[in-house]
């Protein structure tokens, strides 16, 4: 009797064990058919679109620029300043030396200091065009993708950008050539705001060390001269008229390679004096 009683338990048991087992099976089941699935289609849903990301990232880029150039803007107001100041302190050495008062070497000494604050005065502007440039591209950059693939020496405009993709490798050396023919058609040098790699580009995270950028608007006597002597050259270029319709503000040539973003915002806090 405790046999068949002992037995019957340990069918009992056996079945029970088998019962779990198979709940445990249709729960797996269940969670790699349905719920899996469910839960990665939630993820797609709550992820952003890839151009809610791009037009998250450009805003981001566009209000860093905006306190890069605010803090250019006060240190060029120094800068100015300290030019002031030094021109002041060459005229008055001027006069002592006609005087008499001081020796040349003292009005030399005050000169060159005028020449050094010029220079820092003019390297700001260059980076205040640069960053004008920069902006301009960023913002124009979605009409880069409306534009058919580029083809070599195929040459479009889309919207205030106008493309040309030449058969001739660019290299930063062909810059001179560019400068040379420039000064022999308008008998001054080429007006660069940016070659290569630059302390704006650095600090907004661009790679420009490939390419330079020309303070010429593409409509203009000049610019449109240069157009041409690019394209007959087989020399890659971006021309923008403008980030804004109406207003010349960024318009510049780019030559060479696009710019492209290689790092993420950093996080310094401006120009330094």
């Amino acid at each position: 009797m405790r046999t068949v009683e002992g037995r019957g338990q340990s069918q009992s048991g056996i079945k029970s064990g088998r019962d779990r087992r198979s709940v445990a099976v249709r729960l797996r089941n269940w969670l790699t058919v349905v719920w899996l699935p469910l839960w990665a289609l939630s993820l797609v849903a709550q992820s952003p679109p890839a151009a809610t990301l791009a037009q998250e990232s450009r805003a981001r880029l566009l209000a860093a620029s905006e306190t890069y150039r605010q803090s250019l803007e006060r240190l060029l107001i120094l800068q100015r300043e300290d030019a002031e100041r030094a021109q002041a302190l060459v005229e008055r050495h001027r006069q002592l030396l006609v005087m008499g008062l001081i020796a040349r070497r003292q009005l030399e000494t005050s000169e060159l200091a005028l020449q050094t604050a010029l220079g820092r005065q003019g390297e700001t502007a260059r980076q205040l065009d640069s960053l004008d440039h920069l902006v301009a591209e960023v913002q124009l950059s979605d009409q880069l993708p409306r534009l058919s693939a580029p083809t070599i020496g195929s040459a479009e405009s889309g919207g205030r950008l106008f493309r040309f993709v030449g058969q001739t490798k660019w290299a930063m050396s062909d810059w001179t050539r560019v400068d040379a023919f420039f000064r022999l058609r308008f008998a001054k040098p080429l007006p660069v705001s940016a070659i290569g790699q630059t302390e704006t580009h650095q600090h907004l995270g661009f790679d420009h060390r490939e390419a330079i950028d020309v303070a010429l608007h593409p409509d203009s006597e000049e610019g449109q001269a240069l157009l041409g002597y690019l394209q007959s050259e087989g020399l890659s270029f971006i021309a923008i008229r403008g980030a804004i319709p109406g207003s010349a503000t960024g318009a510049h040539i780019h030559i060479g390679p696009p710019s492209r973003r290689t790092t993420p915002l950093n996080g310094g806090s401006g120009a330094s004096r």
